[in-house]
């Protein structure tokens, strides 16, 4: 992540609270410096109550043991906000924060952090009368969340999220599958454990003389003020009509939130967002997405089949972890590692943007299936939190063209929530892994290869009505993470370049994706026998979810003009479109002007169903119009232009038009506040 990330200026197309300038000279720094005069205000109206000083306030008055005041009141409470910044730089640094960044959170966002991890002290406080234990409680959950967040940064390749409660079963199961390695970050984030203990036996020390309970009103004023306190940096900070944190969104680039406000900042920001997770975009209206369409009216596509009864079937796969080191490092190795894959005869190949690396496939599985893009959701996993139900995706559009449907996986039905999501979306049947009998596994992995998975799929498939055109949807699973389960004696792949600690992890991987490569030829061969057998037509597209993890690690810069452009490729996963019959249209999915021929997660079911000849609705139009000139409106905080090369937003408003177009299409499908034009979404007459 380049430090220009924190500048950025470009015109955002979602509604943003911006900063006002009142806020950054003048308003910030009171609030910051009143929270804690305030706090210490109240504990000495606590201490007033507790001594009875409201029957004689003048007598005891002079009399109160100011020393005494200070000591187990004043300071103890000081010390608990130093901790807030202990604990605020303990989550820095699991998020991989550089020192540039942590700079530039001064002198908001760094105090208003700190003031945020001081609230759960508070809270304690409020709770526990004793600011040893809270101070020390509090800084054991902050320790816990930054470890947390550290390997869930490290493995998913996203920081530790709200939603991500929901996937607690998802990620209980696959974190036994992964090696937590002890690292220096992790090291330095558990000891700063350590000062905080510390200052929490100093608190102790220094309240030892204090009452061990005390009065009803003295409560009632202690847990009135901690409330209180709490309340100021909320709303202040957060939720005012004037606040320290701006109301702004970065599409799937959590850096730049994170990195630029702070990662208790970014947390609470991604928690408002969940009430109403969509985004509405900046000056939408439902008579401007209507009108959007009609952008697309140019659109000129291959001719579609004449009747239903010319339809082929349709097979779209979501491959594990599929993904090409070539475009980011100088990958050397002892044998080629995608020879099937990127040279099928017949076919189209090229690169769909994933919205995340390491992890995350359900967003792109919900990317792939309903052409929405997360830029307008960036802090949900859209399984667990969208209401699915008469939501229109491919599905939905080949169920009205006559299709059956089926979904599978080889794995569980719990994970993101899948089988009930894939009912909602419409899938006539499901199928996870007590339907996959084969489970042949790559050596100590305990996922079944993908050669055995299209094996027990092929059963499925055969199984499917046969008077109908068949729509079927796979997740795969053998390239899971993590990377270092086999003995190097089980690796087929072997990288001569150097990438230091992670070269057994790579060979593991490109072993992992040599065997998918060659499953995918068995596939090819399945199909073309089918055709030769019963004439049935069938059309592919295999796209990755997501590059492992570790590619951040080993991702030359050098292969990219800016880190933008890095960040492209990085989530550049390989995707290809082949049929048993012959293309007849396939440069209609091909660029002339960028090489790796890339475009979004939301234009490969399009692309597919063009290629395939099937009617086509004003939305996908739209998007395959839009793919000429921008083929990837999601990445980050900029967008590819059709040449390959990156743009930000506002520099074009040609092309600003189109992404604005987009978006408001998007919201009209999605948004709670629209008023869909189901015409747009439904297979054109």
């Amino acid at each position: 992540m380049a430090e220009e990330c924190a500048e950025v200026t470009r015109t955002r197309f979602c509604r943003e609270r911006p900063l006002p300038a009142l806020q950054r000279g003048v308003y910030a720094p009171l609030y910051f410096f009143f929270v804690p005069c305030y706090n210490i205000l109240c504990i000495f109206v606590y201490k007033f109550i507790e001594k009875g000083i409201y029957a004689k306030p003048m007598q005891h008055f002079k009399n109160f043991d100011w020393k005494k005041f200070l000591m187990q009141g004043v300071l103890p409470c000081l010390l608990a906000v130093a901790v807030g910044f202990i604990s605020r730089y303990q989550l820095e640094l699991s998020d991989g924060v550089t020192e540039s960044f942590l700079a530039l959170q001064w002198p908001l966002y760094a105090p208003l952090n700190a003031l945020t991890a001081f609230c759960l002290t508070l809270i304690l406080f409020a709770m526990l009368g004793r600011w040893w234990l809270s101070t020390a409680l509090s800084g054991a959950v902050f320790t816990i969340i930054a470890l947390i967040n550290y390997y869930t940064r490290d493995l998913h390749g996203s920081a530790l999220m709200p939603q991500d409660i929901l996937n607690l079963g998802t990620a209980a199961e696959v974190m036994g599958s992964y090696t937590l390695k002890i690292t220096h970050d992790v090291i330095k984030i558990a000891l700063l454990f350590l000062p905080i203990l510390a200052i929490a036996f100093v608190q102790r020390q220094l309240c030892k003389g204090a009452p061990k309970r005390a009065s009803w009103p003295a409560r009632g004023v202690r847990v009135a003020g901690s409330a209180l306190c709490v309340f100021l940096v909320m709303f202040f900070g957060y939720f005012g009509p004037v606040t320290i944190k701006p109301k702004t969104t970065y599409g799937w680039a959590w850096q730049n939130t994170y990195y630029t406000y702070g990662y208790l900042a970014g947390t609470i920001e991604a928690t408002s967002l969940m009430a109403d997770p969509i985004i509405e975009p900046e000056g939408y209206s439902d008579a401007a997405a209507v009108e959007a369409f009609a952008k697309a009216d140019g659109y000129t596509g291959p001719a579609t089949a004449e009747t239903a009864q010319d339809y082929p079937d349709v097979v779209l796969i979501l491959s594990e972890s599929f993904y090409d080191f070539d475009l980011v490092t100088d990958l050397q190795a002892d044998t080629d590692i995608m020879p099937v894959t990127k040279n099928l005869p017949n076919s189209v190949y090229g690169h769909t943007i994933s919205p995340h690396v390491g992890g995350g496939t359900n967003s792109t599985e919900y990317e792939m299936l309903t052409s929405n893009s997360l830029i307008l959701m960036p802090s949900i996993t859209p399984f667990n939190w969208l209401n699915l139900y008469n939501a229109n995706s491919v599905v939905s559009y080949l169920k009205g063209l006559g299709y059956s449907t089926m979904a599978a996986h080889p794995y569980t039905n719990s994970n993101y929530r899948r089988d009930s999501a894939w009912l909602a979306l419409g899938f006539d049947e499901t199928h996870f892994e007590d339907d996959f009998p084969t489970q042949d596994r790559y050596g100590d992995r305990p996922y079944q290869t993908d050669s055995a998975t299209y094996k027990d799929w092929e059963k499925l498939y055969e199984a499917m009505p046969e008077d109908k055109p068949r729509f079927s949807f796979l997740v795969s699973i053998q390239s899971h993470g993590d990377y270092d389960m086999n003995d190097a004696s089980l690796d087929i792949v072997h990288a001569a370049t150097d990438y230091g600690e992670y070269d057994e992890l790579m060979d593991e991987y490109l072993s992992c994706i040599k065997m998918t490569d060659a499953a995918v030829q068995e596939l090819c061969d399945y199909f073309t026998a089918q055709y030769e057998k019963t004439g049935r037509k069938v059309i592919v597209a295999m796209a990755g979810d997501h590059a492992p993890s570790f590619v951040t690690h080993v991702a030359d810069p050098s292969f990219a003009a800016a880190d933008n452009d890095l960040q492209l490729l990085e989530r550049s996963t390989p995707f290809f479109i082949w049929a048993n019959y012959p293309l007849e249209n396939t440069a209609a999915a091909t660029s002339m002007t960028d090489p790796l021929n890339r475009m979004d997660m939301i234009m490969l079911a399009p692309t597919l169903l063009q290629q395939a000849g099937l009617p086509l609705s004003d939305y996908y139009k739209y998007l395959l119009e839009m793919k000429q000139t921008t083929p990837v409106v999601t990445a980050a905080n900029d967008y590819m232009k059709a040449d390959g090369t990156t743009a930000e937003y506002g520099a074009d408003l040609a092309l600003d038009a189109w992404v604005k177009g987009y978006l408001n299409l998007e919201y009209n499908n999605i948004g709670a506040h629209a008023k869909r034009e189901q015409s747009i979404f439904t297979p054109a007459d």
